[in-house]
């Protein structure tokens, strides 16, 4: 296939990897979120654990609720890579414009399925901090 058929290719390929890049870096940044929320729902919960007055158990559920949201967002889940053995088995006496042009369709679908993880985990953290900022809301009304 000559290269002067698909003279884009490679821009956009640049672009799907840069998308990528980013992709991976809020992924990391929502973990680490989640990490905190986690951690001070957990902190939460525990200095709880003895009282039983009515505003203080329901900050103690809402940090349950949030560190159980923070948790689900760590589930493992499957994050499409390229699978390196198979490429060079396929690929590796093909076109280079054939190659890179199949890399650039497999990375966009990769980077669909991996919005769709990104879209999920980001509801995920925004349960578990709303639920954390009512446990705190919830926690002070009883010491005001």
């Amino acid at each position: 296939m000559p290269s002067d058929l698909l003279p884009s290719l490679d821009l956009v390929l640049e672009e799907v990897r840069s998308e990528r890049r980013m992709q991976l870096t809020h992924l990391e940044a929502l973990d680490t979120k989640a990490g905190i929320i986690l951690g001070f729902a957990g902190a939460l919960v525990a200095l709880l654990t003895d009282r039983t007055e009515m505003p203080l158990l329901i900050g103690r559920f809402l940090a349950v609720a949030g560190g159980l949201a923070a948790l689900a967002s760590f589930w493992p889940r499957r994050f499409a890579t390229t699978d390196l053995r198979a490429l060079r088995d396929k690929y590796l006496a093909s076109d280079s414009q054939f190659t890179k042009r199949n890399l650039v369709d497999a990375s966009v679908a990769g980077s669909i399925q991996t919005r769709k993880l990104l879209i999920r985990k980001s509801l995920l953290v925004k349960v578990a901090m709303s639920c954390l900022a009512a446990a705190v809301v919830s926690v002070s009304v009883d010491f005001t």
